[in-house]
């Protein structure tokens, strides 16, 4: 089981790496990614500043997929730099480096390094190939998992020549209901919750990681009374608070416009593991399945949840929920009470006796 010590280590990773953040925030997170890395923790923040092009890590992932319609790769990490291309959306790009640049967007300065120049990291998901071992024999009992691979195609049959479904991507959670092998011998695994409410596509089963149910969902510190959750709208960060003391502290993305998060005070009182949200009209109309681990604390919807459409927190960009890298909203999930039991794909609790929640 993952410890809280440790997790707040790769916090601190998603904090300053996965989650982006600034350079001149919080300094003792950042170190603690650098240790988390391999690399020595900074001593002073005008160590870090001292050289603009100095790397500052490795990635936090070996590579990066295109989350928009393009991300330019410039020579150096500069707007004004000479530009060598752009990379197309769902193009995957290995990461040599992550450093800080350029500020395109005044909440982020962090850009990754490529074989072939620089990338602005809002705009690319750090992301695994990861192919995993199938367990056919477990699906008919049914378990979760997650898309270890950069994206995954999803067809109605469990053939590579059937007809084509969605596309999963990285990070995204689905409930599994059944297995398949096909004419070459690989295995397929059809899928339910997350992508649809009967039984829906197959994806191939090496694309998927059986989540362990007492490593990767047991519940962490059941036993602690004091716990809550705060959200700063202004700062558009999180902060995990544990018996007076803050235990983790992570970059969001809240609501941005008439989708704004609303502030007050509220408790959990609903939990998923993967769900499929559809939502907006026209042009701000979104469908995204396997969103990894919503925890609900209104009665409008609003969540915390994993994200693997975007690498930008630290903005308001959100419908209205809490959005925050993917291994954070299971840790979220875990942390906080009610404990939801794992054969339910969406539970709902008693209103009030859930884990506060405060957004300022």
């Amino acid at each position: 089981m993952l410890s809280r010590r440790h997790f707040i280590k790769l916090a601190g990773v998603a904090v300053s790496a996965a989650a982006a953040a600034p350079l001149s925030e919080n300094l003792a997170v950042r170190a603690a990614a650098l240790q988390t890395a391999g690399l020595p923790p900074a001593s002073s923040e005008e160590a870090i500043d001292a050289d603009p092009l100095a790397i500052l890590s490795t990635p936090p992932t070996p590579l990066g997929r295109v989350t928009m319609f393009g991300v330019d790769v410039f020579n150096q990490p500069r707007r004004n730099a000479e530009l060598v291309r752009t990379a197309r959306r769902d193009e995957v790009l290995v990461l040599r480096g992550q450093i800080k640049g350029d500020a395109l967007r005044p909440h982020n300065n962090v850009w990754y390094e490529t074989a072939e120049g620089f990338v602005y990291s809002s705009i690319v998901q750090p992301v695994n190939d990861q192919k995993n071992v199938p367990a056919p024999e477990l699906a008919k009992q049914t378990f979760w998992g997650d898309i270890t691979v950069p994206f995954a195609d999803t067809r109605w049959t469990p053939d590579p020549a059937g007809r084509a479904s969605s596309r999963l991507y990285f990070g995204s959670v689905y409930r599994v209901i059944n297995s398949s092998v096909d004419a070459a011998g690989d295995w397929w695994y059809q899928l339910r919750e997350g992508v649809a409410h009967s039984p829906g596509p197959w994806v191939r089963a090496e694309h998927l990681r059986r989540f362990d149910p007492i490593a990767d969902l047991s519940p962490i510190a059941p036993g602690v009374a004091d716990k809550r959750l705060e959200i700063n709208i202004a700062q558009q960060t999180l902060t995990a608070i544990e018996n007076g003391k803050s235990i983790l502290f992570t970059r969001v993305s809240t609501g941005f416009g008439k989708n704004f998060t609303p502030r007050g005070n509220y408790t959990v009182f609903r939990k998923a593991v993967g769900q499929r949200m559809i939502g907006g009209e026209g042009n701000d109309r979104y469908d995204l399945p396997g969103v990894p681990f919503p925890t609900y604390f209104t009665y409008r919807g609003i969540a915390f949840h994993g994200t693997y459409w975007h690498n930008d927190y630290g903005v308001v960009r959100s419908h209205g929920c809490i959005n925050v890298p993917s291994d954070i909203a299971r840790w979220i999930w875990r942390w906080t009470t009610p404990v939801a039991p794992l054969e339910a794909a969406d539970i709902r609790f008693k209103p009030g006796n859930g884990t506060p929640v405060k957004v300022i």
